[in-house]
């Protein structure tokens, strides 16, 4: 085996990397004061304000309406891209295990569902109680009171072929897949 082990031939050729950590390591930075009540804090922040020369050209309710418009935009942004995120998400996560008008009755139900103070039991039998019209509601209570009763935390849902399940697996499997939908609802939604 070679060993390719750097060996400078001379002294003279660390020189400028010598200088140059030691100019890093010795350079003085400004830094962000952590006590913003010393008197060094106060120039530093008179001194930022100083480079930004735009806050003289507005008066303060100018720059407060401008600023509420901006975040009133932010948070429309934020809102949409959220709930389309939500939404497609659980679409790529469970689009493939369920069919996907189920996975949207679940979707539409669960966020129906968030706002609202009632169990977790109940909670699960609402968001397939659309889905299973043939079943009465104590039944579905039947499916749904091991997820609801289990550790909170994520239900691990298998993947199957849809059609392979028997009518009582794909109970189960919508339970599983209505809590993990519930558990994801973003927090916004959730009160």
């Amino acid at each position: 085996m070679i060993n390719h082990s750097f060996s400078p031939t001379t002294k003279d050729s660390l020189q400028p990397l010598t200088e140059e950590l030691l100019d890093a390591l010795l350079e003085v930075e400004e830094t962000y004061p952590w006590d913003p009540t010393t008197p060094e804090a106060e120039a530093y922040f008179s001194h930022l304000e100083g480079e930004f020369p735009l806050i003289d050209a507005f008066d303060e309710a100018e720059i407060t309406a401008q600023a509420d418009t901006f975040f009133s935009h932010l948070h429309q942004a934020w809102e949409s891209v959220d709930q389309t995120s939500f939404t497609q998400s659980l679409l790529e996560k469970f689009g493939q295990m369920i069919p996907k008008a189920w996975l949207e009755t679940i979707i539409i139900q669960a966020e129906q569902l968030a706002s609202e103070n009632i169990s977790q039991l109940n909670q699960l039998v609402e968001c397939v109680k659309p889905l299973w019209t043939n079943w009465t509601e104590e039944d579905l209570q039947v499916f749904a009171r091991p997820l609801a009763q289990a550790m909170r935390g994520e239900t691990k849902v298998k993947q199957d072929n849809w059609q392979d399940l028997s009518e009582i697996e794909q109970i189960r499997f919508t339970m599983a897949i209505a809590k993990e939908v519930l558990c994801e609802i973003p927090p916004q939604q959730n009160q």
